[in-house]
């Protein structure tokens, strides 16, 4: 007996968000969609992630005298049992005057590597010793995929015009002098190479600065290390002297980063000031981002002028969340790496440092450690260094980072995911990670929209962090059609990753489209961004249509559009929900193929997808009309703001392909012997169906052979999972079949078209059946297959056989029924049909032309009298 919980579903769908894990109530929830596709990769480093890191001052250097302690947190924070983290920020201290004693803090009075006497220097490798303990137990733990970066808080404290390596006497000033830019550059070279030659660790970066254009380094200030540098002159000079140092140590393949200013709107100055030489000599652009708000132009930025990106630096002691106790601090942690990553597209996440708070009785150089903070509020670090008790304590806020940091791994592809996700996908494994915050007091329902990947694994795993789960195993949720539904616990990060999820086919046979092809409505105030921007190749220019607005191309001919691609205009992304695409054959009658769900990422955005079949001569973007109805767009109306579209496709098979009409049609019985049966599949309307039962099949008798080009068939609306594993197999004799088609994968509503087809692809005869048993796939639990199909379309050439004189029914034989069919067919008797294989094989008198005589000539044959 058949199943009819999807039929349920089907129904369902719009309404309601079936509950997928435990703890989920009754009460109803809209759904937030998010899509995520393999299109739409980060536009930084090509998108290819290089992983989650921490900075190791000061941190390192409070506990690194402890190998316990040490070896704790390279497992806790590195290993494969841990945070897995692969980058570490190791800072070359620059050392302040050995008289000093303003830095209060016990962890971040960092020692320099050289002595200065009556201006002679000569160097201490004993010095750092902590921070060097926790390296070298750090790259042990992490393997192959670590990645070690040196950076500098201040030059040594004789470099400096104030003496302090803690910064100026006036904090707006340089504190390097003039005439030391080549010396503090030589120091970090010479430290590099030392770390390098003498203890093994491959330094893949290094940055001269740390948050250098601010006003935040006084001189004997209690808390840091610290120096300025104005923007421009001063910052391009140490970034050219940096590099013929590393160059002159033999160490020029290590990347120049910079300027890791504490803003992103400082960084993004910072840049634009530097000279073209220092830009050439920076690799990537390293980013803080305690202030500022301009992520997407920074990113922007980096993108134009072909630069790394990272997010270098950042916590803070702050809270999310509805009532959320010790989850408080943790989601504050995951929305900030969800707005980072996410807007920056930044190639690494790197923390501050992952220990700020130790316990200690005794303290630590004559001062006192800050002891354990309060979990319910916000507190820096992820974790507490117990020096009492040899331990670290670990808090939400850590197995929060857990859940990025554990699942999401160097060389993913980092996609484009909106509102509070981040998702990554890798191709080799077939893997795709997604990691969503719910900081509501409540459950909230999410629907992942993954129809851009090619196919999609059954099942999701899920862990979970919430307030009575670390790292838990959730079990696991159904996809279904080339989606996931689920619902996220409250105050909770979860992790839902899918294995056997294949990427999408490739961007091909892009459509040209001209300014004669392209028309819309107006532009707002009649201004120059009109409808010709949408297709001029930028998505630096937009169209800035009214409410109800529209834009159309003519392309000439009908296409089979396989994909479309869109960009909203920077800055208006809330625009473009409920946009939808259309197409149509007459520029009149419009389908709608494609409805933007949610507020899409900036940038170009792809789908290939559709609701309905794309086909059409005509393609256009329209929005709504009226007071948008959505949760992103507070505008009055809706307006058309578009930035780019880009159209996908090829000639239909329509327009490039023979249509063959079958002579004949059977078929297995439809199910309970209903009006739905196999002569609904050749009928022409995709609103009727076959409804065959298990092992059902249906096929057509083509009246002749012919070499088949392309198919093109309807699931049954609603039951698209059914087609999946459907065959389709021809024949020349109708007994002995071959298979050129199969099924893969959940197909589209409305008309799809095989143009691929395996084998010799001659025939008189076509069958779709599907298989017998319970279906095998990840779409269909039915018990048993069912052979649900609306419509089929076979197109092809005929292939002339030999003629058999007399055989008007290509049956082949002649026989009585030959001569009554042509009669029949030279009365125009509108009932049957005589293929052209039949019109050759009547030719029968000799003379060109059909006619009474061939009739004759027949019966003549069959009385042996020819």
């Amino acid at each position: 007996m058949r199943k009819h919980k999807r039929a349920l579903a089907a129904l369902m769908a719009a309404a309601m968000a079936v509950p997928a894990m435990g703890n989920v109530g009754t009460e109803i929830h809209a759904a937030t969609t998010v899509v995520i596709s393999p299109y739409n990769a980060y536009e930084i480093n090509g998108g290819v992630f290089e992983g989650w890191g921490t900075s190791l001052c000061w941190w390192a250097n409070r506990i690194g005298y402890s190998d316990s302690l040490a070896q704790q947190a390279a497992d806790v924070f590195y290993g494969d049992n841990g945070l897995r983290l692969n980058i570490a920020r190791f800072n070359i201290g620059g050392g302040d005057d050995p008289s000093h004693t303003h830095i209060t803090r016990t962890d971040s009075n960092m020692p320099g590597y050289t002595v200065y006497r009556n201006g002679s220097v000569t160097y201490d490798w004993n010095a750092d010793h902590n921070q060097r303990n926790v390296l070298l137990k750090a790259i042990a733990a992490a393997g192959d995929d670590m990645i070690v970066e040196m950076f500098s808080n201040s030059p040594p404290y004789y470099m400096t015009e104030s003496g302090c390596s803690s910064g100026g006497n006036d904090p707006s000033v340089n504190n390097l002098k003039a005439d030391y830019f080549d010396d503090f550059a030589a120091y970090l070279a010479e430290v590099s190479a030392h770390y390098q030659n003498e203890w093994g660790v491959k330094i893949q970066s290094i940055d001269a600065m740390n948050e250098p254009y601010t006003n935040y380094w006084s001189a004997y200030s209690p808390k840091q290390e610290g120096c300025h540098f104005d923007q421009g002159n001063t910052q391009t000079t140490i970034i050219l002297e940096l590099k013929k140092a590393m160059e002159a140590k033999g160490l020029g393949d290590v990347i120049l980063c910079g300027t890791d200013e504490t803003s992103i709107d400082t960084q993004i100055s910072s840049y634009n000031a530097l000279s073209a030489e220092a830009k050439a000599a920076l690799q990537r652009i390293d980013t803080h981002t305690y202030s500022g708000s301009k992520r997407s132009q920074l990113k922007d930025l980096a993108v134009s002028e072909g630069k790394n990106l990272w997010m270098s630096e950042v916590d803070g002691g702050s809270t999310a969340g509805t009532n959320a106790g010790e989850m408080g601090a943790a989601l504050w942690l995951a929305n900030r790496i969800t707005l980072d990553v996410n807007e920056l597209n930044a190639s690494a996440w790197i923390m501050w440092q992952v220990i700020d708070n130790h316990i200690s009785a005794a303290g630590y150089n004559g001062n006192k450690d800050s002891g354990m903070p309060n979990l319910n509020g916000g507190y820096w670090g992820v974790a507490v260094a117990d020096h009492d008790n040899d331990t670290i304590i670990l808090t939400k806020k850590y197995y929060a980072f857990g859940q990025y940091s554990r699942y999401i791994r160097p060389g993913m592809t980092m996609l484009k995911s909106s509102g509070s996700t981040v998702a990554a996908y890798d191709a080799e494994k077939e893997q795709l990670v997604i990691v969503a915050v719910n900081t509501a007091g409540s459950a909230s329902d999410m629907h992942f929209d993954l129809s851009g990947f090619g196919s999609v694994g059954a099942n999701a795993k899920v862990i979970r962090t919430s307030a009575t789960e670390n790292w838990a195993d959730a079990g696991s949720i159904r996809t279904s059609g080339n989606a996931l539904d689920a619902s996220l616990a409250a105050n909770s990060v979860t992790t839902f990753i899918i294995d056997g999820v294949s990427g999408g086919k490739a961007l091909e046979n892009k459509i040209t489209v001209t300014d004669d092809m392209i028309s819309g409505s107006n532009a707002w105030n009649n201004s120059s961004n009109d409808c010709f921007k949408v297709f001029d190749g930028s998505t630096a220019t937009y169209f800035d249509g009214v409410g109800n607005g529209w834009v159309q191309v003519d392309l000439g001919n009908v296409y089979d559009l396989t994909a479309i691609g869109y960009a909203p205009r920077s800055g208006f992304e809330y625009r473009c929900p409920d946009g939808a695409f259309m197409v149509s054959d007459d520029g009149v009658n419009w389908k709608t193929v494609y409805t933007i769900p949610t507020q899409p990422s900036g940038g170009m955005n792809y789908v290939t997808s559709f609701s309905g079949t794309p086909s059409g001569r005509y393609v256009r973007y329209q929005v709504p009309e009226g007071t948008p109805n959505n949760q992103w767009n507070d505008d009055d109306t809706y307006c058309c703001n578009i930035a780019e579209i880009e159209l996908y496709g090829t000639l239909s098979v329509a327009a490039t392909h023979t249509r063959i009409e079958p002579v004949a049609v059977t078929g297995s019985d439809a199910w309970n012997q209903s009006a739905n049966d196999c002569s609904k599949v050749f009928d022409g309307d995709t609103a009727t169906y076959f409804d065959g039962v298990g092992n059902g099949w249906v096929q057509a008798d083509l009246g002749g052979l012919y070499d088949i080009t392309a198919i093109g068939f309807a699931p049954r609306s609603g039951y698209e999972y059914r087609c999946t594993d459907g065959m389709f197999m021809i024949s020349q004799d109708g007994a002995n079949w071959t298979t050129i088609h199969t099924v893969a994968g959940l197909p589209v509503p409305g008309m799809q078209y095989i143009k691929e087809l395996a084998g010799d692809t001659t025939a008189r005869y076509i069958r779709y059946q599907v298989p017998e048993g319970a279906p095998q796939n990840a779409y269909n639990d039915d018990d048993v297959y069912c052979c649900n199909i609306a419509e089929i379309e076979v197109y092809g050439e005929y292939v002339s056989a030999a003629a058999i004189v007399g055989d008007v029914n290509c049956d082949g034989d002649v026989k009585i029924g030959d001569v009554i069919l042509l009669n029949r067919f030279l009365a125009e008797d509108q009932s049957i049909t005589v293929t052209a294989q039949g019109m050759l094989n009547a030719e029968a008198d000799g003379v060109n032309g059909i006619n009474g005589n061939d009739s004759v000539a027949i019966l003549y044959l069959l009385a042996g009298l020819a």
